[in-house]
């Protein structure tokens, strides 16, 4: 039976902590191999599954400055052998 004729869709936890997520669900949410997926813990205890999508481009000057500092900060490995 799909997913839009049920109100929930069970899977079992291995004795590893592993679960299959069903393959409706995967279709659905474009899960395949290696998708991330994220847990958000609930306050009312559920818990909820969100699919990672791709890196966003927020952020990223952010961090392209933070390394180009830390790089101004400390000796690369080129740096070391150029001294000896």
């Amino acid at each position: 039976m799909s997913l839009s004729h049920k109100k929930f869709l069970e899977a079992t936890v291995t004795s590893k902590g592993q679960v299959t997520i069903p393959a409706e669900i995967r279709r659905r949410s474009g899960i395949k191999k290696n998708t991330k997926v994220r847990f958000n813990m609930m306050e009312d205890g559920t818990v909820q599954m969100r699919v990672i999508k791709g890196c966003k481009m927020e952020g990223k000057e952010e961090l392209i400055t933070t390394i180009q500092n830390l790089m101004d900060k400390y000796k690369t490995g080129i740096d070391y052998l150029k001294d000896k």
